[in-house]
């Protein structure tokens, strides 16, 4: 009997200069000038460090890679054409798929949900949108109890008035908040008065998954009902509510609620481990085979390892 596979897609953090080296465009029946139509802007020449010295003369390749409009369908793409190339390789096809925050939309685009050109589009917009929300701060929480977490977050936010949240429900171990600069600073050190804790910073300047992203959720739904999407061909899960979503409606209202809601990865990594099947992260980094290592997931492997063909076939 065919062992279950999981696609999972990575989200915003894992995008690096090179990314999009290994692939020719037109080996997937992609055409990288309407990708660029899509966008508005030549992607692949700015993921490669081959920047237009004209147009970009005063923002130097690692600057303009990371920002949020320009990082979103960057890590997509890469994700996509890895996508592609796998399961062409290998002529598999993953019984579910899933992505973290950003790679929700990866996973949308392997289950046939939305066509690459309009998903590139989507999310270079939705990049923008969280560009101009306020500017805030995330920190990646490590080995402390989720209701701690909670406690200290809800007591910042009604002391200065202002946001503080719990953004990503990663595992046990980690949790990740988001919020206003100032809310989230005093949420850290309300924590650390509780004990030592490791509270990392996350190198972002826009605060996901938290209600300063209210506005931006508000303009995007009106992008979203724009955009034409399909009923998923494979089953996909959702970050929202960590739910199979099976048509449209779903859909579109779990990608507006995501960008203000807390991702619920621990729930759907429980979804994924019942299936006692194959995890395979599919884009750049190991971010993702990571996370699944800390929900006690097995049989993990991430298409950005040297050798994931030749691991991979031995499993299949």
């Amino acid at each position: 009997m065919p062992r279950h596979i999981t696609f999972a897609f990575p989200g915003q953090g894992s995008q690096h200069l090179g990314m999009l080296d290994k692939f020719m465009p037109e080996e997937f029946d992609i055409v990288k000038e309407e990708i660029d139509k899509a966008l508005g802007f030549k992607i692949f020449d700015i993921v490669n460090g081959t920047l237009d010295r004209y147009i970009y003369s005063d923002v130097n390749a690692d600057d303009l890679i990371n920002k949020t409009h320009i990082t979103q369908p960057a890590i997509l793409l890469a994700s996509y054409l890895d996508y592609r190339f796998i399961t062409q390789k290998l002529n598999i096809k993953p019984d579910l798929v899933c992505g973290h925050s950003l790679g929700e939309y990866s996973s949308l685009v392997a289950a046939e949900s939305i066509n690459i050109y309009d998903a590139l589009s989507l999310v270079s917009k939705r990049g923008e949108l969280m560009d101009k929300s306020p500017k805030g701060s995330m920190y990646a929480i490590l080995n402390t109890d989720i209701d701690l977490i909670t406690e200290c977050c809800e007591r910042a936010s009604f002391e200065v008035g202002k946001i503080s949240s719990i953004a990503n429900i990663n595992s046990q171990n980690q949790i990740v908040i988001s919020g206003d600069l100032e809310s989230v600073e005093l949420t850290i050190n309300y924590l650390k008065e509780k004990g030592p804790k490791k509270c990392i910073k996350l190198n972002v300047s826009v605060a996901s998954h938290c209600n300063l992203m209210t506005e931006a959720a508000e303009r995007f739904r009106e992008v979203l009902n724009k955009t034409n999407f399909l009923d998923p061909k494979i089953n996909f899960i959702n970050n929202y509510d960590s739910k199979i979503s099976k048509n449209i409606i779903e859909i579109k209202d779990n990608l507006f609620n995501q960008l203000t809601s807390p991702v619920q990865w621990i729930n759907i990594m429980k979804f994924v481990k019942e299936q006692n099947g194959i995890f395979i992260e599919c884009g750049p980094k190991k971010v993702l085979s990571g996370l699944a290592k800390a929900n006690d997931i097995d049989n993990i492997y991430s298409t950005s390892s040297e050798n994931f063909i030749d691991e991979i076939k031995k499993v299949l």
